[in-house]
């Protein structure tokens, strides 16, 4: 058997995961890498090779921690075609080299394609339920849209009342357009969607200037679907195209006008614009699933699954460990939280 090599990727040096994985997640995507940067974080990629031949590319992101520490992830990655106990044996010990080169408790492992279970559980920690949700941790099930069929498939799919706020909108005025260049003139309208949506539905925004980044510099094939009634922005979708697609990355709305369906108008204009692209299928993202719950998804998961479509389960996440008594702790804080959030959860529903 060919001997196993790691290397590092250059800035300016090609990084291409979707050789091994036509679906390969954008995650993994040196765009996606930048966005980071711009958060501030370190970002670093790698290639594992068996001879002359590619078997591995992953990119990491190191996060900082309490006490000066860190943790590292890989987001929807390693990306491999190799599931050899070898590759994962020399897999760890590599990383394992890394994480000590980066002050990190551990690394987070998030395997494209999914791997067994059985498998994985022989080289790394299985990461506990109440470390999944994190601000940077990538969700466990997301929903995803076959776009080959024809327009009028796609609107008979739907549940009937997404079919009827698609036209709904349109006969209200609504309008929605495509914007595939300058997306810096619409930065400010859509961080102020953006504000109302986090407060609407209970999450937190990442810094402005994040998202300033994304607008002066969006990534190669991305686009903005723009509903407007009259001059008015009433919604606003970020979509990023990445090996054939479409990804539904960022969507923020306003409290005002929304009888006139103007997200469901968004939407639909950024799926039919990234059928028109050659796009294959529209990842509407993240969504509430039994298994796992996320707080304050039931009313966005229930908007995405009437699109039409199917989940797609990611694999669960692994750890390689390196500082056990800090992981521990970080564990416990976890779980802490966890606890916390599931008690605020049930005051809220006895108080309604």
């Amino acid at each position: 058997m060919k001997e196993l090599a790691i290397r590092e990727i250059k800035n300016d040096e090609p990084f291409d995961p979707s050789s091994l994985c036509a679906a390969a997640p954008f995650t993994q995507a040196h765009f996606y890498g930048v966005w980071q940067k711009n958060l501030g974080r370190r970002v670093r990629r790698f290639l594992i090779s068996r001879g002359d031949a590619p078997i591995a590319y992953f990119q990491m992101i190191t996060c900082p921690l309490l006490f000066g520490k860190n943790y590292a992830y890989i987001p929807y990655g390693p990306i491999t075609t190799d599931t050899s106990q070898n590759f994962f044996s020399y897999l760890k010990q590599e990383l394992e080299r890394i994480g000590k080169q980066e002050n990190a408790i551990f690394i987070r492992l998030d395997f494209t394609p999914p791997v067994q279970n059985e498998i994985l559980s022989q080289f790394f920690t299985r990461a506990a339920r109440t470390t999944y949700h994190g601000a940077y941790f990538q969700p466990r099930a997301e929903w995803f849209l076959d776009i080959k069929k024809s327009e009028e498939e796609l609107l008979s799919d739907m549940h009937e009342k997404t079919r009827y706020a698609i036209r709904l909108a349109e006969r209200k005025g609504v309008s929605a357009e495509i914007v595939t260049e300058r997306f810096e003139k619409y930065f400010d309208a859509f961080y102020a969607l953006m504000a109302q949506t986090a407060k609407r539905n209970g999450f937190f925004l990442h810094p402005k200037e994040y998202y300033r980044h994304i607008f002066d510099g969006p990534p190669p094939h991305s686009y903005l679907s723009v509903a407007r009634l009259g001059e008015k922005i009433l919604a606003v979708d970020a979509i990023v195209i990445f090996a054939g697609i479409a990804h539904y990355v960022f969507g923020a709305s306003s409290d005002e006008e929304k009888n006139r369906m103007p997200t469901y108008a968004a939407q639909w204009q950024a799926i039919r614009h990234a059928k028109q692209y050659g796009c294959t299928a529209y990842n509407f993202g993240g969504i509430s699933t039994d298994s796992m719950p996320t707080r304050g998804w039931t009313g966005l998961t229930r908007f995405k699954k009437n699109f039409g479509g199917k989940e797609v389960v990611h694999s669960d996440f692994f750890d390689i460990v390196i500082h056990p008594f800090w992981y521990r702790l970080y564990t416990l804080r976890k779980k802490i939280k966890m606890l916390l959030l599931t008690f605020h959860s049930y005051i809220d529903k006895k108080k309604l």
